[in-house]
């Protein structure tokens, strides 16, 4: 496997990253270099070494590479990084830069240090050690806390150092945890040549995924330097994608087609190239249809209570908004839902990112095909009715369409406009308004998508001024109501509802 982007050489001269410190006397690191037995370099670079890693002398596999600036996603000249695997201690490494017969030791300014989780961006990887700061000439080596693979990241331009340990994680809507939590992989083996991280019991599904370290995205090492047309800073990838044959710094999402239980690998080797596996060790029946259906999006929330950026109605830990199974049809979920003009929404089948899924194309009157884009509200703020259909992977958002049937108007027929409920945006309810018989009162919503016949696939009823759906359930328990001209008021956006005699 190799992988791109990290792969290319430095020929530069800089300053650089990361640890170094011996008990010993200090070396002479010019013969360090004249003395060295391994593939010694011929042309100016930047190299890791130090007692604290695989190398203590100079050798190619031991130059940091130039790496891509997150913000374009693209190769910066003078931001490099390095993988390494770095022992706990007071040895460390140090970072050598040759230019000619003029060589440089580098080390961790005063400034270098944690950063607690608190105060990390949100992108940043969690959980694991991350160390920033500048870059000084020294023998001071960098030290790490624990045993592990660490990578290594120095901006030559804004000189900055980061530090950070790898503990790698699968993400996204093909793993277990969805795009809302990592897939972890332990560290089984562990030398200074070689790491190895493996989990065994890992279901994959079709869908896409990432792979991760320590739960974060990208390291941050300035946010202000002008890159021009309207781009700032120097932050570095913490994520692959690609394929899996072929790693690629901050690719695009990795495409799975085959469901089943696997076991995966990543091994990372200081001399060799790295790998990443997947085995598959059994199969996995998974279900036709979801037994849920959830909808997220700025459409339902636009404000941002927590004051992070980020509309409540995108936050799954702030949104809750089940559909309604439609009965004896697995296969499709309704809603009656307040949608905020000119925002967008999407669905998932749990209140997590994974099996998430929009529309792929606008098909005119409210109608679109499943896709993964968000779909955009109507202009006009208002109560909706929102239908997935997953057979026919369509999305059908239209106005609510809400009637009274049986004993109480003296009619069974679906359909009955002079039933229809009246949609009052302006107060934010639905209202009926008009004679009932002394009798069991039933109510449903209608739409294109069920059949007129079926009212009681899409059924509910008040009890004690809440509104409960029958969904996948039997008959719900009846509402009697005397003779007599009635108010019965429907808000959907608390679910709750009253029936007032007149």
């Amino acid at each position: 496997m190799k992988i791109k982007n990290i792969s290319k050489w430095l020929f530069l001269t800089i300053g650089a990253v990361m640890m170094f410190s011996s008990c010993e006397e200090d070396k002479d690191y010019e013969q360090i270099i004249l003395n060295s037995t391994k593939d010694v370099p011929s042309l100016d670079g930047m190299y890791i070494i130090g007692s604290g890693i695989v190398f203590e002398e100079t050798e190619s596999a031991a130059r940091l590479r130039m790496a891509k600036n997150e913000v374009l996603q693209e190769e910066r000249a003078s931001l490099f990084e390095i993988y390494i695997a770095v022992k706990q201690g007071q040895e460390g490494f140090n970072i050598l830069t040759v230019e000619g017969a003029d060589n440089n030791m580098w080390g961790p300014g005063d400034d270098f240090a944690e950063i607690p989780d608190e105060e990390r961006h949100g992108d940043e990887p969690k959980g694991a050690s991350l160390r920033k700061g500048s870059l000084v000439k020294t023998s001071t080596a960098f030290t790490v806390p624990n045993d592990g693979l660490y990578h290594v990241v120095f901006d030559e331009e804004v000189g900055k150092v980061s530090v950070s340990e790898v503990k790698w994680g699968l993400i996204g809507d093909a793993t277990p945890g969805g795009w809302s939590g990592d897939t972890e992989l332990t560290m089984e083996t562990f030398s200074l040549d070689s790491v190895v991280f493996r989990q065994e019991g890992v279901e994959l599904l079709e869908g896409t995924f990432k792979l991760r370290y320590s739960g974060g995205w990208k390291i941050f090492l300035d946010e202000e330097l002008d890159l021009g047309e309207g781009n700032k800073g120097v932050t570095v990838n913490t994520n692959f994608g690609g394929s899996v044959d072929e790693l690629e710094s901050g690719g695009d999402n990795f495409s799975w087609s085959e469901n089943g239980i696997y076991t995966v690998k990543y091994v990372w080797n200081a001399r060799g190239a790295d790998s990443f596996t997947t085995e598959k060790t059994a199969d996995v029946e998974v279900a036709e249809y979801p037994e849920t259906l959830f909808m997220v999006g700025d459409a339902l929330n636009m404000d941002d209570s927590d004051s992070d950026g980020t509309p409540d109605g995108w936050q799954w830990d702030l949104t809750d908004a089940p559909m309604v199974p439609v009965n004896s049809h697995p296969n499709m979920f309704w809603k009656i839902v307040w949608l905020e003009g000119g925002g967008n929404f999407k669905f998932a089948p749990q209140r997590e990112w994974k099996g998430d899924f929009g529309a792929a194309e606008d098909l005119g009157n409210g109608e679109y095909s499943k896709g993964s884009d968000n779909i955009v509200a109507p202009a006009e703020s208002g109560y909706y009715m929102v239908v997935v259909d997953l057979d026919a992977e369509k999305i059908s958002v239209q106005d609510p369409e809400i009637y009274l049937i049986g004993d109480a108007i003296g009619s069974w027929d679906g359909g009955n406009t002079d039933y229809l409920f009246t949609v009052d945006n302006a107060n934010e309810v639905i209202t009926y308004e008009g004679p009932l018989l002394g009798a069991n009162l039933r109510m449903y919503a209608g739409h294109s998508y069920f059949e007129v016949g079926d009212w009681w696939q899409s059924e509910f009823m008040i009890y004690s001024g809440n509104i409960e759906f029958r969904g996948t359930g039997g008959d719900q328990e009846p509402v009697a109501v005397e003779a007599g001209t009635y108010k019965i008021d429907l808000n959907f956006k608390d679910s709750t509802g009253s029936i007032t005699l007149q």
